[in-house]
Formats: structure tokens, sequence, C-alpha cells
């Protein structure tokens, strides 16, 4: 169940009295990878709602096992049958391999289960079932099942009336019966525990061709949250009580920037006396209780998978186990000094362009899971960022009208911003209707000074389903030419109602986050990078991007209307674009693809309403009057 209280909850982030001052920290109400996913995969009729239950796994050497540790966000199709569960590497702490599976109040699709569900309430969710297992060992006693568990994360904590629980069938009668289930949390614990369930399987109707397993969860089905996290699932014989350690040494997080300060970049930007990063940091945990010996290495590649470095191998090292040392980081572990990185990316770069780094791990001939090499990709392209692109939680203004938001960068040489890209997550209501206009400041001192920006328009947020990580695109009425120096993105909110922005955090830049309310500008109180990019450079820098999906290019008419309304947009020579229409109370009464024909509101009573249009890159509100 999501906490209503951690929706509602505020912290004063001065020791005295500003009671104006609010700002809110929530959950997201929606997956953008598993929208995007689900969608593409409908789109090349390869979605799996249940799967074939006609396959049936066999127990070999390995056994069943699944540490989660591909890309995802769908379960591996030869082991699982649903798609419920989200695979990824973000919500976890201190996972025991790489990728976990989490269990949410989502569907397959990204979306809540029940939109209505109030935030109090509690139902079965999530549920991720194996494939039928040849268990016909009549009489074995060696047969274990165990998997790790973790409740929140990095992301939103089950409460008491929430449980995730685990079943096994019997074939033969072909009855699901519980064998175990944990309840919820009674208060956030956001920390890095991980704990093992091992279960041994000893009744003979379990002991046959056929065996299943499944996993669900009971949460508030209304938004994304309620997380519960589970990893190393084994089932396997000749196994023993005390059998709950793993012969894996394996990385637990994904290869961090290549550079310093920004996840990504404008080329144009990019210094590399400025920018380099000399010291490789990465995340390797060693699951045994033994010490394993072996390597690390990585390679980095350029944009046309050309090797660009001298490939590092450490030659032997040592992975102590993580109950002894914790994590083998090349900082805490003196045993293990990760090397400098041999290869720096030159400036100045000549266009776009993207390095990616291979990292690799060599333990034992033993070491049996597959989470030994990671990678990432360098992106140089037209924007600032600090965040991933993933979204673990949302930050919020709310309490006070004209509440400002801005977010710190820095210009290396002279430019011009042209675009500001957000990331919005719907969060219980409807924040559609709300407005704000799109500002950016001079820096003064630290914080933000002198505006110098201020677009004449309002804008509203737009929650995108498709589209490169999900942000939204806001460009200015002209751009903006900025000289070296800090600057600051934001918006002034026109109500007080809380504006969602999408929170990673994975990467912290909590002081390059500024808010004002009735005074000064201040950090806020809780960690994360704000999903706010600025876009700069040359109007060549935004191929692809039709000038004409601006909210400016926007008309509806008739207005008031009667049968029909027509919309007015160059965009749709060049993009297919939805509309949704919208009641006073957030309400959607009416939405479809939109084309050039009219749309029939015939069926609307007199009265206000809202229409927002989403093309490719840009969104736009109208409101419009029905009278007859």
């Amino acid at each position: 169940m999501i906490c209503k209280q951690l929706l509602t909850a505020v912290l004063f982030l001065l020791p005295f009295s500003i009671t104006s001052q609010v700002w809110v920290e929530g959950i997201l109400n929606s997956n953008a990878a598993l929208v995007e996913k689900s969608t593409e995969l409908k789109e090349r009729s390869q979605y799996r709602s249940g799967g074939s239950i006609t396959d049936t796994l066999s127990i070999d050497v390995k056994g069943f096992r699944d540490d989660f540790s591909y890309e995802g966000p769908y379960p591996d199709t030869a082991k699982w049958l649903n798609n419920y569960v989200f695979i990824n590497r973000t919500l976890p702490i201190a996972p025991p391999t790489l990728g976990v599976a989490t269990f949410d109040g989502l569907n397959a699709s990204g979306y809540p289960y029940n939109f209505s569900s109030s935030s109090g309430s509690t139902g079965k969710a999530d549920t991720l079932t194996s494939k039928p297992i040849n268990l016909d060992f009549p009489g074995d006693t060696s047969v274990y099942f165990s998997f790790y568990y973790q409740a929140q994360g990095r992301g939103n904590y089950p409460d008491i009336a929430d449980s995730i629980i685990l079943e096994f069938k019997k074939p033969v009668a072909g009855s699901w019966h519980h064998v175990w289930a944990k309840k919820g949390l009674t208060s956030a614990v956001s920390d890095s525990v991980w704990k093992l369930v091992m279960i041994k399987i000893t009744d003979p109707d379990f002991l046959k061709n056929g065996f299943q397993f499944r996993f669900s969860n009971w949460a508030t089905l209304s938004g994304n949250g309620d997380h519960w996290h589970i990893d190393e699932v084994y089932l396997n014989r000749n196994r023993f009580a005390a059998d709950t350690v793993f012969e894996d040494a394996a990385f637990v997080y994904n290869t961090p920037s290549l550079i310093k300060t920004y996840y990504a970049m404008p080329w144009r930007q990019y210094d590399s006396t400025l920018y380099k990063k000399t010291r490789y940091t990465t995340y390797i945990r060693n699951n045994d209780n033994t010490l394993h010996s072996g390597a690390f290495g990585y390679r980095i590649y350029d944009a046309n998978n050309n090797q660009v470095n001298t490939t590092y191998t450490g030659g032997g090292l040592d992975f102590y186990p993580f109950s002894s040392v914790g994590y083998i980081d090349g900082v805490n572990d003196s045993a293990c000094a990760f090397p400098r990185l041999n290869y720096v990316i030159p400036s100045p770069l000549p266009g776009r362009t993207e390095y990616t780094i291979e990292s690799f791990i060599d333990s034992s001939p033993n070491d049996t899971l597959p989470s030994d090499t990671v990678r990432h990709v360098q992106v140089f392209d037209n924007y600032f960022a600090y965040d991933d692109g993933s979204a673990e939680g949302t930050f919020g203004l709310a309490g006070v009208p004209h509440a400002q938001i801005a977010n710190k960068f820095l210009i290396n040489v002279p430019d011009t911003l042209r675009c500001i890209d957000i990331y919005f997550n719907p969060q219980w209501v409807n924040a559609e209707l709300y407005t704000f206009r799109l500002k950016v400041w001079l820096a003064s001192g630290n914080g933000p000074g002198t505006a110098v920006y201020i677009n004449p328009s309002l804008s509203t947020p737009a929650y995108n389903e498709t589209g490169h990580d999900k942000f939204t695109r806001y460009c200015l009425d002209q751009p903006l030419f900025l000289s070296t120096g800090n600057f600051f993105i934001g918006f002034d909110q026109t109500g007080s109602d809380p504006i969602n922005i999408g929170v990673d955090r994975n990467t912290n830049t909590q002081t390059k986050i500024f808010y004002q309310t009735t005074g000064g500008w201040y950090n806020p109180p809780y960690t994360g990078s704000l999903m706010m990019r600025p876009v700069i450079g040359s109007s060549a820098d935004l191929v692809g991007i039709n000038p004409a999906e601006t909210d400016q290019a926007v008309a509806v008419f008739p207005n008031p209307a009667n049968d029909y309304l027509f919309v007015n947009a160059e965009a749709f020579k060049t993009s297919s674009a939805r509309y949704s229409i919208l009641d006073l109370a957030g309400r959607t009464v009416i939405e479809n693809g939109l084309d050039t024909g009219g749309i029939d509101v015939s069926g609307l009573v007199n009265g206000i309403y809202f229409i927002r249009i989403q093309f490719v890159k840009a969104s736009a509100v109208r409101k419009f009057i029905i009278s007859r």
C-alpha cells in the first residue's frame, strides 16, 4: 500500500518558520520503460500476455536460476510465463547481482492496475510465474528453493498491509499452495538489507514433472509504489540447508559516466581538461564466502565501434567476500586499487558522437552467473544531463502560487539555449491542467540571480508515452544566447499544486537544484537529480524538431463549439498526434488519435473543457467552451 503520508508529507527546509515553503517528495504513477516496451512489442505483434506452458524445463547441473542481470524490462521468456514484474538495475540498493525483478502496483504495460484505487487500499498486483519444471525426483531430500528479497530499495516502501507471497503448484492436482509470505514495513528503511529465503521441498506432491512456483504482491493498485525486489532465484537438487552462498563475483550497478559532473553533455561544451575522469570506479560483489582470484578490465570504443584504448587487464586480482569487506570498488578495498583511465576522450569534439566503455571481470571457473560484463554509452549530443534517464521518484513544490524551481548548469563556451527537456510524471492528480512559465536565470553567487528569459506563454505538463527517455521538449519562443558561466533553467508555476518532476535517485546533484517560494533560493532536503535538461547549440543541432510543434503553433476553433471542434497545427504535416479532452475536474472525457478532420464533441454537455494535443516532441493545451 502506497503510504498516503509520504505523498502529502512536507519538510521545512530552514530552522526558522517559513510556513509556505513546501518541498514534496513523491512516488511515480507509471513506468516509462514498460510503457515504451509494451507499445513496441504490441506494434510488432510480439507482446506476451501469458506465455507457453507446453515446455517443461529440466533441472540440469545448473538448476533453475535467474539473477535478472539481462536488460529487461521483462523477464526471460525461457523461464517465466508473464510480463508483470519490472526487470531493472536502478531501483534496488546494493543487490547481490546486477539487476532485479521489481514488484509494484503497475501492470505489464507500465500503467496502474486501477487508477481509481485509493492511496490507502491494497490488492493483488504483480505475478511472476515460472514455466513448468521437471521435479520428478520421488524421495529426494536435497531439493531446495532460494531467493533474496529487499523491500523499498530506492523506490517506495510497502506498508504493513502490503505483502509479497510465494506459492508452489502441485502438478497432479493443479492447485497452488502458499509456502511463504512477508508483510510490508511500518516505516521507510531505504537501506542495503537483502534477506535470503531458503525452502526445502520434500512434499511428494511437489516433486513431480510440471512443478511451478510463482511470486505475487499485494499493493496499492493506482501507482508505481510499494516496491519489493527479488534476486538470485535458484531451484536445484543436491543442495543443503547451509547452501546459502554462491560462487559468483558480479557487477551490481551500471557503469558510471566517463566524464565528470554530467551524465551526458553537449559536444561543443566538452573540454577534456575540465571534464576528464581520471579514476575508474565500479562496484563488484563476491557473493561467495571464500576469496576468488581473477581479473578486472575494460575496453573503450568510439561511435564506429573502433577500440580506442589499450585493453586494460589488471592481472591477478583478489575478490574478497562481500560479507567480509563489502564492495570491491577500488576505493574502500585497499587490496584492489582500480586503475586510472588509460584513455581520455579528446577535445574539441568534431560533432555529435558517443563512446562506449565495456567493463568485464573474470573470477573463477566455478563462477556460473553472467553478471560479469557491463557497458556504458557516453553521449555527446546537444543537451546537458545530470540524470541517467531513469526516474525513481518525483519532486514538486506545493502550497504557494508562483513557487519557482531551477537547475544549475555551466556554459564553458558561449552558446545558444533553445529548448528545455523536462520529465513530468503524473502522481495521483492530473497536473495537465496546471500551468507554468519557463524561465532562465544567470547566477548570483551560488544560486539564481537575474531572470534573463521569461516565456511570454504559459505551458502545461505533458506525460509522454513514447520517445527517448519520455522527456517533453519545451522550446523557447526565441533562442537565448548565453556567455560563459553558470546559468539556471526552470519554471514559475502559476498555481499552488505540485507539478511533479521525475527524479533520478542513482545520481545525486542536490546542490545543483534550487527552489524559491516567498524568500530566497534554497537547496531541497532530498537527494537525487532533477530530470530537467537544457538543449543548446545552433539550429542545425535541432534536426528533427519541427518549429511548428510548439505551444504557440496550435489553435482550436470554433470557440465556443457546438458539434465539432477543429485543431489548426502545421505539425500534422510531419508527425502524428493525439488529443485528450478533459473536464474541469480533470477527468478525461474523450481521447483519440488526431487527424485533419474535426473532433466530434456533440456528446459533451455545455461547459468549459480543456484539450491537450500531444505531438512527438511537444504538447499544447487549449481551453474551449461547449455552448448550444
